[in-house]
């Protein structure tokens, strides 16, 4: 296996292209600064080879040049991304609008079905295999007897009085895999076996079954559905439905031998990151070196963060304004916005509106924080912008927009250990 290493809106230089089959949209041009760049965050992977298309700013230019010169496996790296992926579609929960997707989630395009093998898998973690009971009864077996069987069966011999019956057959609970512990078993550690970069999960233990469910699909369905119907357990139709989706929407090599887990809007991601290390690490402003403090020994933020919403017009049109990182304390109130960005060279001016608009509803005396929290391969700060004396009127402050980038990868550490 060769491994080959991308980033969101990085040149495409390094890696061999012709190895993969890319989809519209995967890549774009930029006619102003004559590159093609990547336009996705995911995986690409093949009999031979993976591509992993990390996040905007994950690595340095030289990590990433580096990185695919030796081809070598970041196995850390691959998982952490696989992991925020996971970890986001269990969260949220969307309008399915994909033909191919992890859940049922819009913004993402997966060509197998992790979702229903984690359910399938937790079903596992809490109940193990499947197993069906049978009672088997046998003559001078141990266990109960049972003495219907014995009575119908067995000679009955008279000795001092006393009626005694030989032989004596006894029951024994047998618990046996069926055609629904073999599926099972198959999922899982089919899937463990195929994807050893991205899951780290203990197998069964079980030996896989020789029948090939894959080849036979629509069979093993027919089976399932079959099942489906003479189950009554909740939980044991919630397993089937999972088997179900799984081979449903199981599909090899849909493009050319390729496999595509991948988001194309990794933004909501960075959003929903931001918003736990926020929650988690965030300490105060500091004022005079213009950055926001985090504290790492902190178990949880004394500020809470969330996303708000404002209602700030009578027209007809009733036009919002919402916030991605909302806090207010005493006469603080904090509004920082999450920005997907490779770089900042322009006025963010929806973020100077929203500073002007919450200024008028509020004190003098209040005072507001804002930033825009921008993805880094290190933790540092900026001043975006800072309102001129020439144009503060009869206030004191103005408008103050803080640049503070965040190293992603901590980011995204923080997210997946919540």
């Amino acid at each position: 296996m060769k491994f080959h290493y991308g980033q969101d809106y990085f040149n495409v230089d390094d890696i061999d292209l012709l190895s993969f089959s890319l989809g519209k949209g995967d890549t774009k041009y930029l006619k102003s600064d004559n590159r093609e760049v990547f336009d996705f965050v995911g995986f690409v992977l093949n009999e031979d080879n993976l591509l992993s298309v990390f996040p905007k700013h994950f690595y340095t230019d030289l990590e990433l040049k580096d990185l695919n010169r030796r081809k070598k496996a970041n196995l850390e790296d691959i998982k952490l991304l696989f992991d925020v992926f996971v970890k986001y579609t269990k969260e949220v929960s969307t309008t399915a609008k994909a033909t191919k997707y992890i859940g049922s989630k819009p913004e993402f395009v997966s060509d197998y079905p992790f979702a229903s093998f984690y359910e399938v898998y937790k079903h596992f973690r809490q109940y193990g295999i499947y197993r069906e009971s049978n009672i088997e009864v046998k003559p001078n077996a141990s266990g109960p007897v049972a003495w219907r069987k014995t009575i119908q069966k067995a000679q009955t011999i008279v000795s001092d009085g006393n009626l005694i019956f030989s032989p004596l057959y006894r029951k024994k609970k047998k618990q046996q895999n069926v055609f629904l512990s073999e599926c099972m078993v198959f999922v899982i550690d089919y899937t463990i076996n195929s994807f050893p970069y991205f899951i780290s999960l203990p197998k069964t233990g079980y030996k896989i079954s020789s029948f090939d469910f894959i080849k036979h699909r629509e069979y093993t369905l027919q089976q399932l559905r079959q099942i489906n119907s003479k189950t009554f357990k909740d939980t044991h139709k919630k397993l089937i439905a999972n088997l179900i989706s799984f081979f449903e929407q199981y599909k090899k090599s849909p493009k050319g031998g390729d496999i595509h887990i991948k988001i194309n809007y990794f933004d909501k991601i960075w959003e929903r990151m931001v918003s736990a290390y926020l929650n988690k690490y965030f300490k105060c402003v500091d004022e005079v070196s213009n950055s926001i403090i985090f504290d790492k020994s902190l178990v949880a933020s004394p500020l809470s963060f969330e996303a708000k919403e404002f209602a700030i017009d009578d027209s007809s049109h009733q036009f919002k304004i919402r916030l991605d990182h909302y806090a207010k304390q005493d006469d603080s109130i904090y509004i920082f916005d999450s920005k997907y960005y490779y770089n900042v060279s322009d006025l963010n001016y929806k973020q100077f509106s929203y500073n002007e608009i919450l200024r008028g509803g509020v004190s003098k005396n209040t005072k507001i924080y804002s930033a825009l929290m921008l993805p880094n391969n290190a933790t540092c700060s900026n001043l975006h912008f800072s309102l001129s004396p020439a144009y503060l009127g009869d206030r004191k402050t103005g408008t103050k927009i803080i640049e503070q980038y965040l190293n992603i990868k901590e980011v995204m550490q923080n997210y997946i250990s919540n």
